[in-house]
């Protein structure tokens, strides 16, 4: 039978017992009361000494039970410190990574996170060795970190100049959610009102009823947010492919400024989750532009919980 091929990071020295976790001779860990310092019942430590020894005497009794981890591994990019060579063989940094990970993964909880600080001397390999360890599926994000200033070079001989480093984050398991941020709902940005000065003219598109008016034939106010107003939204980017609205004003609306003219209002029945019952969509003001906006009122949810706390990326 042939064995089932899977997409994998290799290196010489990968398979190398030595890096192996189970073969990692267990430690027991000692305490120092002369270094410690208040209650001894915190469980906070620091421990001295090679990491990979202290995560495997970790393990006993902390397995299973961390929630978060954040590392900040030596980033090889080829200097020499203090307390530590940051040039190694790029194998033998791949090498000496994994079995790292694979305790600090055992020692998650079920739902705990890994977010590892990294620049890209090593950046994308570690991305790979995540994905391997963790599962692709389970990888969330990269917030990209500016660590240092244009104007703050770290060495006058270098031909570019590294200002961003890269932070990956993981779950152990699937289902695994982060702590977002809450948002009570506002009605705020429903500051658009829409004064019709005209009947318009009527026309069909993408079978719906559409009324077009034209300069002058309309004003948009602005004032305070209200259950009656409207919230204005560019017509771009993933809108364009995001809801029904970017989809109509994508395939319908973005060319007809040549037949239309420009500044013209679109009233279009049948679209949204409002009391309304229409959008109105804003062509381009300018021949050159293609951008429009449309204007959407409250959601019905939101107008049944007004108060509703609603989740906002991180």
């Amino acid at each position: 039978m042939q064995k089932k091929q899977k997409l994998e990071l290799t290196w010489i020295g990968k398979d190398n017992p030595e890096y192996d976790i189970a073969n990692i001779e267990p430690r027991i860990l000692e305490e120092r009361k002369d270094l410690s310092y208040g209650d001894s019942d915190t469980e906070n430590m620091i421990i001295h000494g090679d990491n990979l020894l202290a995560l495997k005497a970790l393990l006993p009794e902390c397995e299973g039970k961390v929630k978060c981890i954040y590392i900040d591994p030596p980033y090889n990019t080829g200097n020499a410190f203090e307390h530590y060579d940051d040039s190694v063989e790029h194998s033998t940094w791949l090498s000496l990574m994994k079995p790292r990970l694979e305790l600090l993964k055992l020692l998650l909880t079920k739902d705990g996170f890994i977010c590892c600080h990294i620049d890209d001397s090593e950046g994308q390999y570690l991305k790979i060795m995540l994905d391997e360890i963790f599962g692709r599926s389970n990888y969330l994000t990269t917030f990209y970190i500016q660590v240092r200033y244009p104007a703050k070079t770290l060495k006058q001989d270098m031909a570019f100049h590294k200002e961003i480093e890269q932070v990956h984050i993981y779950r152990k398991d699937y289902g695994a959610q982060p702590n977002q941020n809450e948002k009570m709902s506002s009605l705020e940005k429903f500051r658009f009102y829409i004064k019709e000065k005209s009947t318009g003219g009527k026309i069909q598109l993408g079978g719906k009823e559409v009324i077009i008016f034209k300069e002058g034939e309309y004003e948009i106010i602005e004032k305070e947010g209200s259950a009656e107003g409207l919230k204005e939204i560019w017509a771009s980017g993933t809108i364009l492919d995001g809801n029904s609205s970017g989809r109509f004003f994508r395939d319908y609306l973005t060319d007809r400024s040549s037949t239309d003219g420009l500044g013209v209002l679109y009233k279009v029945a049948g679209i949204g989750d409002d009391k309304f019952g229409f959008r109105y969509f804003t062509g381009p003001k300018k021949k050159e532009a293609t951008k429009g906006k449309y204007y959407q009122g409250v959601p019905f949810s939101q107008l049944e919980n007004p108060t509703a706390i609603k989740l906002t990326p991180i």
